[in-house]
């Protein structure tokens, strides 16, 4: 029954591609034993109830062969049908041409961009082992399984991960490494001479060989890696890419194209298949139904379970209670004094962890410089109910792992390090935009004013790069008041990441208080004036007060755009109350090109539109002109 169903699952995976006339056949036709064999006797899913906190997590990192996804959650009761596999890659179809997080169907992140699945799953890994801890075994206990590409260990992201996952000793982390030495461009030996076997041994993994065309080999390994309870898992699968496509298997042609007519009349051949390729027999579909209705059970013995905990058990039910909040409102009442904004935001960081237990992160080895610390213990492999992570430097991976942090269930994970080094973390922050997920990211050094480490640690662009990734709000706190906002913005769950900004040098308190709504609007006025307005956010709005004064004799209001782009789908009236005349002018330590789109026509802008230097601060703003008295005669200009 095994190899019908096999069959089946390969008939379906290139069926879907052909159908398309696009997509990668390839990945499902070689690895749908290794699929078979974790859907029917591994992965602890509901397909009544796919969104289980204790189920078993799945991650295709190499997401072009989400054909393989799609076609076992089809024959496992999850809601695709046979014509949403007819409908692979095609407009506002269930089965886009990579997996898209989507729980209702049971996929459990977006892939694509390898690395990211393979990085993300430790993240998943983390949650797990601290959730257990925090609500109890008996509540949640679950594997992390993936499959992993040649690509995917290639990226530089897989490797900062995995010595994080085995430095975590996560030990019900299990993944499959689909090990067929092709790429795009032909054999993977031509570019690589890693021997990914030794390579996992050295950095601490358990490591098994197999056949991943073998369904003992497969059970038997996968058997193995669960009694491995202090080291993650990795199975390299021996396999052919592209199996029973006579002419293309084991080529890099098979990879990313559909088998084309006559290469799929062989393969049915091959495989003895005849009739419509997308009707298959009742046995294959019962063939998973044991294993679905064995979980189904799982989950309701769970549910009663929880039901009965959280009535008797007062600890559980508030430990429980707090995980599942989503609001942040917390009454922190600092003093308003002179500090830094990152001094400010570790105040209330620290705060919020005495308040929180859903709430897990920290640096990529910066905790000194950033401040960033939630709670009072490390997570660490002597101690799962840890809330601050250690992730050394690996910026790369630190993002991937937030995002695998926040996406398990009810948590948010957050990562810290200078924003220059966003750059090392977009394409997590990208992802975790696409995702909906409430990711934090939290940034410091914001500006070329951290001095004396000069232009390979002073952003320029980074602010309105950020900007530019749609459904992530970018956060720029001035005072005590706005860090406050900013915080608890950030760590509230609203379906979509957040990136605070701060700074590294003291600012003067503002004596202004713009209330939480108008915060989080993103703009709000904190100095009124009749005759120009000025734009401006975080240590810049100390700079437009000190251009107010020196322009004594001018009538100037003063706007906070915390969060800029807030601004961008604002409806025209709300952008023309903020102004009072058309004298509006930004100041901003950064790249000025944008500032338009957000605000319409802006008088001038006051910018930095190239490297910084490495110096003192002020000879910073001596040299590039951010001083009140070159910025108020520079306004002057346009003064009647």
């Amino acid at each position: 029954m095994f190899d019908k169903v096999t069959t089946s699952l390969r008939i379906l995976a290139a069926a879907g591609v052909e159908e398309a006339a696009s997509g990668h056949p390839g990945m499902p036709l070689g690895m749908a034993d290794v699929g078979t064999v974790l859907y029917k006797k591994f992965l602890k899913v509901s397909n009544e109830n796919p969104s289980w906190i204790n189920r078993d997590r799945f991650i295709l990192s190499p997401g072009h062969g989400s054909m393989l996804l799609y076609s076992l959650l089809h024959l496992n009761g999850f809601d695709l049908t046979k014509e949403d596999l007819k409908n692979f890659r095609q407009y506002a179809s269930k089965t886009p041409g990579h997996p898209e997080f989507d729980l209702s169907v049971g996929i459990d992140m977006t892939t694509g961009p390898l690395g990211q699945g393979f990085s993300t799953g430790v993240g998943f890994a983390v949650a797990e082992r601290y959730l257990s801890e925090l609500l109890g075994k008996d509540i949640v206990d679950h594997f992390t399984y993936g499959i992993v590409s040649d690509g995917d260990l290639m990226e530089g992201i897989s490797f900062e991960a995995a010595e994080l996952a085995a430095v975590w000793k996560l030990g019900k982390l299990i993944y499959v490494f689909d090990n067929n030495n092709i790429s795009i461009d032909g054999r993977v030996s031509k570019v690589s001479t890693t021997n990914q076997k030794k390579k996992f041994e050295a950095i601490g993994w358990h490591v098994i060989e197999v056949d991943a065309h073998n369904e003992d080999e497969i059970t038997t390994a996968l058997e193995d890696a669960k009694l491995i309870i202090d080291k993650p898992s990795i199975i390299m699968a021996k396999s052919i890419i592209g199996k029973f496509a006579p002419n293309k298997q084991d080529t890099s042609g098979i990879h990313g194209s559909p088998l084309g007519a006559e290469e799929m009349e062989e393969f049915k051949k091959n495989l003895k298949w005849q009739g419509d390729l997308f009707e298959h027999d009742s046995d294959v579909y019962e063939y998973f139904a044991e294993k679905r209705d064995e979980d189904n059970h799982a989950y309701s013995d769970w549910e009663k379970l929880f039901q009965e905990k959280y009535k008797s058990d007062a600890t559980f039910m508030q430990n429980w209670d707090l995980l599942i909040s989503n609001e942040m409102s917390i009454d922190f009442n600092y003093e308003k004094s002179t500090q830094a904004t990152r001094i400010a935001g570790s105040n209330i960081l620290n705060e919020i962890g005495k308040h929180t237990n859903n709430i897990l992160g920290g640096s990529a080895d910066l905790t000194a410089s950033t401040k960033q610390i939630i709670g009072d213990s490390a997570f660490s492999a002597s101690d799962f109910s840890g809330r601050n992570l250690e992730y050394g430097i690996r910026e790369h991976a630190m993002g991937a792992i937030v995002n695998g942090i926040t996406l398990h269930s009810h948590l948010m994970g957050y990562g810290s390090t200078f924003l220059v080094f966003s750059d090392y973390m977009r394409p997590s922050i990208r992802l975790a935009a696409l995702m909906d997920i409430d990711s934090v990211y939290i940034f410091t050094h914001d500006s070329i004013y951290l001095g004396e480490d000069g232009p390979t640690h002073q952003p320029i662009e980074h602010l309105m790069a950020l900007r530019l990734i749609p459904n992530l709000d970018v956060i720029r706190p001035s005072n005590s008041i706005e860090v406050e906002h900013a915080y608890r913005y950030a760590f509230t769950k609203s379906g979509n990441p957040k990136a605070i900004v701060l700074t590294r040098q003291n600012l003067e308190y503002l004596k202004f208080e713009n209330d939480y709504e108008e915060f989080t609007n993103g703009a709000s006025v904190v100095a009124d004036g009749t005759e120009i307005t000025i734009f401006a956010s975080g240590s810049e709005l100390e700079l437009a007060f000190n251009v107010r004064e020196y322009l004594k004799d001018t009538s100037v209001r003063i706007v906070s755009t915390p969060i800029l782009n807030k601004l961008e789908k604002a409806e025209p009236e709300i952008i023309d109350n903020l102004k009072v005349s058309n004298l509006n002018f930004t100041i901003e330590l950064g790249r000025s090109i944008g500032w338009e789109t957000y605000l319409g026509d802006i008088t001038k802008v006051f910018s930095i539109d190239q490297f910084g230097i490495s110096a003192p601060i002020k000879n910073l703003q001596e040299k590039f002109n951010f001083t009140a008295q070159h910025i108020g005669d520079e306004i002057k200009k346009f003064l009647n």
